[in-house]
């Protein structure tokens, strides 16, 4: 029990490291996609926007894992839920908001 506990606080902290590494700047070749992506294609997004999108993506998953401690099964489904939710709306925004507006 207490492993368990001890794991989800680890990777919820390792969540909210990374997503201060994106905020920072410091972690673009870790955006899928976007670091194996053409220079062409580098400068269709803004990637101040993009590194916004993806550090919210960490805070909020960092944010469901911790409500994961609750051991209930409500807990579980709202987790997977949101999950589900998140990774959705994270995508719209990544090819929505995150994208330079054509000039």
């Amino acid at each position: 029990m207490i492993w368990e506990v001890l794991i989800i606080v680890i990777v919820a902290a390792l969540l909210v490291l990374m997503g201060r590494a994106f905020v920072k700047g410091k972690a673009d070749e870790l955006i899928a996609g976007y670091n194996t992506a053409s220079p062409q294609k580098r400068k269709l997004y803004d990637i101040v926007r993009l590194r916004k999108v993806v550090a919210m993506f960490l805070y909020v998953l960092a944010g469901l894992f911790f409500l994961n401690l609750f051991n209930s099964d409500l807990a579980h489904i709202i987790f997977l839920s949101c999950l589900g939710v998140l990774i959705v709306v994270t995508l719209i925004l990544a090819n929505s908001w995150a994208k330079k507006k054509s000039e």
